[in-house]
């Protein structure tokens, strides 16, 4: 019986992460390093670097840096607001994904609290002051200061405007209806401790996608970095289940 080789770097397939708003795309280090050997991991500072930041703005620009860092099909990752991204993404471009990974997101925010009320503090408080809001509702257990200095850093670059922009979209989006054309295999991952999201509507939303897995873990809002290593379980099974 032959054993498959450890993918190399330049044979490795190649996983595409979106993060949450205001979560910068170091969150998902630990997962990159968790995943050497299977595949690499390319994390996108979209609140930075996209040019747009509504929902649709944001899922052609993610086309966009596919088509540009890979030939190939990838592994589409998207993590909360990176999630709806990731989704419509999906239904759009489905050629360009071989599988897709949700992480605590939902096709709409009806079950996300007072979303409005959010995008208010923004312009009263400042983009900080809200990363230090979503960091604290974002982990069952608070990073290590130096980490957390790194990720409020991260949030200090991040223009109101596209905060707002990405809030004020998200919310008025609702990717329900999409769900069942999205036919690539997905794994729906979701940590059990989301004090915002609850396992239920992430459970719902992998029943109406035709071809998915669903994963409660023992994490809050950001199982990539609080368990990294169930989340590579995860996705190397879902690579396995679509190699080619």
């Amino acid at each position: 019986m032959s054993r498959r080789r450890p993918a190399t770097p330049s044979t490795a397939p190649l996983a595409v992460a979106l993060p949450g708003s205001f979560c910068a795309p170091a969150i998902f280090d630990g997962l990159g390093h968790a995943l050497a050997g299977h595949c690499r991991l390319l994390a996108l500072s979209w609140m930075t670097d996209a040019d747009a930041c509504g929902i649709a703005s944001l899922a052609e620009w993610t086309a966009g840096r596919i088509r540009a860092h890979s030939g190939e099909p990838v592994v589409l990752i998207g993590h909360s607001t990176g999630g709806a991204i990731a989704l419509q993404a999906a239904a759009h471009h489905p050629e360009l994904l071989r599988a897709l990974v949700l992480i605590n997101t939902g096709p709409h925010m009806r079950e996300h609290g007072d979303v409005d009320t959010l995008i208010d503090a923004i312009g009263t408080d400042g983009v900080e002051s809200m990363t230090r809001r979503v960091m604290r509702r974002s982990f069952r257990t608070p990073p290590p200061a130096a980490e957390l200095e790194r990720f409020l850093a991260y949030g200090r670059a991040v223009p109101a405007r596209s905060a707002v922009e990405a809030l004020t979209s998200q919310r008025d989006t609702d990717l329900t209806e999409v769900l069942p054309a999205i036919r690539v295999p997905v794994a729906v991952v979701h940590g059990r401790h989301d004090p915002v999201r609850g396992v239920a509507g992430a459970a719902a939303m992998a029943e109406a996608l035709p071809d998915a897995t669903f994963h409660p873990v023992d994490a809050g809002h950001s199982p990539m970095y609080e368990c990294p290593d169930a989340v590579r379980t995860i996705l190397v099974e879902l690579l396995a289940r679509t190699d080619r």
